[in-house]
């Protein structure tokens, strides 16, 4: 835009500007200084310019690319035949399916993987089962050993009171039958004992082996799972459904034929951006979110707008020169059809001051590291070789500039008329 811009706006003030001095001439004869032609400052070899307000850019210009903010690269690993892929150069929408290859395989692994994780379910219901049978068996087992051990006690107690007694009473037949009822109950007590200690061996054991057999259940359950969640995984890679809108920028699938692996489909999503870069000595005057004005070679009668996304601070140097990559997104496309790739110059408004009094760059000298111009106080005969006569030099604050004007905040006023050059 800048670019059509600065020579329309240049070929307009120097109409302007002629046409001031052509009407200040015939409107003024006769009247005052400006009243002979042929003695105007113009006449005598000097270039005016007229103080006047306005607005000024200062502009970053540079050359880009279309590019998309979104790359994105796949490959399938499963192996099939493609049954269905789209070719480079074609749009599609999110969901849309991209590469399709036949499943046959896949399904089959996964059909497999079913059934060994019903299998694996089943039998860890099972141990479960068998384990809290062993859990039931140990606590009966307990309980009956507690209960025998007790009756056995009973049992050696009574007998040891019954051959007391018989010893009291003095009886030998008595005492030798009390003995031997007793010597009858130890020697229960003991079988009772063993016995008990024998059933919760068991016991333990069988609960060992019945938590044994439901970790290995679980394990196996786990393993089943992991291979059902595989299988079910490579049963969704037989299809690549695209993740947003977009173009098929490579593709290296064809129909029909057989994929090993090896191949590789390219996208890119349709939010299409500017990608360029900025020299060093501009990067400092470029920041994120600047108005940015875009002219497409591919669309020479429309200007587009849009703004500066992104500025990557990372410095890239070729042939000696550094520049940092920047991204520019676009405003309003007003429906026009973008194309990867497409060169692109884009005027980044660095800065811009509106309503401002502006002179030509050319006619600002520096003096003592003082800015100054030369205004023209005179317009009579006016001796090029001694031009003091007829201009005053005045000090001027100025502000930014464009590639002609430049900005003038103090020294000057609306109406002025300057001298930007002289004619030697």
């Amino acid at each position: 835009m800048f670019r059509s811009k600065k020579k329309i706006f240049s070929l307009i003030v120097s109409v302007i500007i002629i046409l001031i001095i052509t009407v200040t001439s015939f409107s003024c004869m006769g009247a005052g200084p400006f009243s002979n032609q042929e003695d105007t400052a113009t006449n005598q070899g000097i270039e005016t310019f007229e103080v006047r307000r306005g607005d000024i850019f200062q502009i970053v210009s540079t050359t880009g690319t279309i590019d998309s903010e979104t790359i994105n690269t796949y490959t399938i690993s499963v192996s099939g035949e493609i049954l269905f892929t789209l070719e480079k150069g074609v749009y599609f929408k999110n969901g849309d399916i991209l590469v399709e290859i036949d499943n046959s395989d896949g399904l089959a692994q996964f059909e497999k993987a079913e059934r060994n994780l019903k299998i694996s379910e089943s039998s860890l219901r099972t141990a479960k089962i068998n384990y809290q049978k062993a859990m039931d068996a140990k606590h009966i087992a307990i309980q009956m050993a507690d209960l025998n051990t007790g009756i056995s006690k009973e049992s050696t107690e009574s007998a040891l009171h019954s051959l007391e007694n018989a010893n009291e009473i003095g009886e030998k037949s008595s005492i030798s039958q009390a003995q031997s009822a007793y010597d009858k109950a130890i020697l229960n007590e003991s079988t009772t004992y063993w016995n008990n200690l024998s059933n919760l061996q068991s016991a333990d054991a069988q609960m060992e082996s019945a938590m044994e057999n439901l970790n290995q259940a679980e394990i196996q359950t786990s393993l089943a799972r992991t291979d059902y969640g595989e299988a079910q995984k490579n049963l969704d890679d037989y299809v690549l459904e695209a993740p947003y809108d977009g173009v098929i920028i490579s593709s290296d699938f064809k129909t029909g034929n057989q994929n090993s692996g090896g191949s590789i489909i390219s996208i890119i999503s349709d939010n299409f951006l500017i990608k360029t870069t900025i020299g060093e000595t501009d990067i400092s005057k470029v920041t994120e979110g600047d108005e940015t004005y875009i002219a497409l070679d591919a669309y020479p009668d429309k200007q587009f707008s849009g703004e500066v996304e992104k500025i990557i601070p990372i410095a890239i140097e070729e042939g000696n020169i550094v520049s940092f990559e920047i991204s520019i997104k676009f405003g309003d496309l007003e429906e026009t059809e973008l194309y990867y790739g497409l060169s692109a110059d884009a005027d980044i408004v660095a800065e811009k001051a509106e309503n401002v009094l502006y002179v030509p760059i050319q006619s600002v000298y520096q003096e003592n590291e003082k800015n100054y111009v030369d205004v023209l106080i005179s317009q009579q005969q006016v001796d090029s070789e001694d031009i003091t006569q007829a201009v005053k030099k005045v000090e001027v604050t100025t502000g930014i500039n464009d590639y002609s004007y430049i900005e003038i905040t103090s020294g000057l006023t609306e109406g002025d008329i300057i001298v930007t050059s002289r004619i030697q």
